[in-house]
């Protein structure tokens, strides 16, 4: 019997863990079934040049390190870290760190990883994690079963293609929406980043984190 051919998206996530203590997988391994649609492949690996040889001969859909555990590739947070975004083939990556500050944070995603939380994140709060970060990035298979089901497409209008400076004037990019939500919060509560960011949902941290990269990008376009 001729079998199915099996297409990348038909294969359930492949999520790689990096940690010297041979503890994350026992952390997350009761949520992950709850998390996501289909179990994803779980590969350990204890340290990162170990990683990073894995990752030249396969490829994963998230890849979770801890900051030690990759110690054997560079003395410099920022080098590991940015060698294995580079080795990840797109990857999501989330640095676990014992010391997650907004300065930390701030250099390890600018060396290539997605975010860096604390290592102490207990196991339900990381996969939520790895979803929220699935959806905020685009990678569909590692998307969690709390997604909202599609809605049927409205039928499609004929009309006459805005030029693109009228286009920009109608739609604001959603970093921008974003930012405009953020910083009005703040008003509100007479600049308490803690009591806005715990109005939003959010943690002070990703709040100051935000704003330290929407600075950047206006600086950039500044200098453009």
């Amino acid at each position: 019997m001729t079998e199915p051919n099996l297409t990348h998206a038909d294969l359930p996530p492949r999520l790689l863990l990096i940690d010297g203590g041979r503890q994350l997988q026992a952390r997350i391994a009761a949520s992950l079934a709850a998390e996501f649609e289909a179990a994803p492949v779980v590969v350990e690996i204890t340290a990162g040049r170990s990683a990073l040889d894995l990752l030249r001969t396969s490829t994963f859909d998230a890849i979770v390190a801890d900051l030690d555990a990759l110690a054997d590739i560079s003395d410099r947070a920022d080098d590991r870290i940015g060698r294995l975004a580079r080795a990840s083939s797109g990857a999501l990556v989330i640095v676990l760190s014992a010391d997650a500050g907004i300065s930390v944070a701030l250099a390890a995603m600018r060396a290539g990883a997605h975010d860096c939380i604390g290592k102490a994140i207990d196991g339900p709060r990381l996969t939520t994690l790895i979803g929220e970060l699935a959806r905020r990035h685009g990678k569909a298979r590692c998307l969690t079963r709390n997604l909202p089901p599609m809605e049927p497409a409205a039928p499609v209008t004929q009309l006459a293609a805005p030029s693109i400076p009228n286009m920009r004037d109608l739609v604001m990019p959603m970093w921008r929406q974003e930012q405009r939500i953020i910083e009005e919060a703040i008003q509100q509560f007479a600049g308490n980043v803690a009591l806005a960011a715990a109005a939003l949902e959010l943690s002070p941290s990703t709040i100051y984190r935000k704003r330290q990269a929407w600075a950047e990008m206006d600086d950039r376009r500044g200098a453009a």
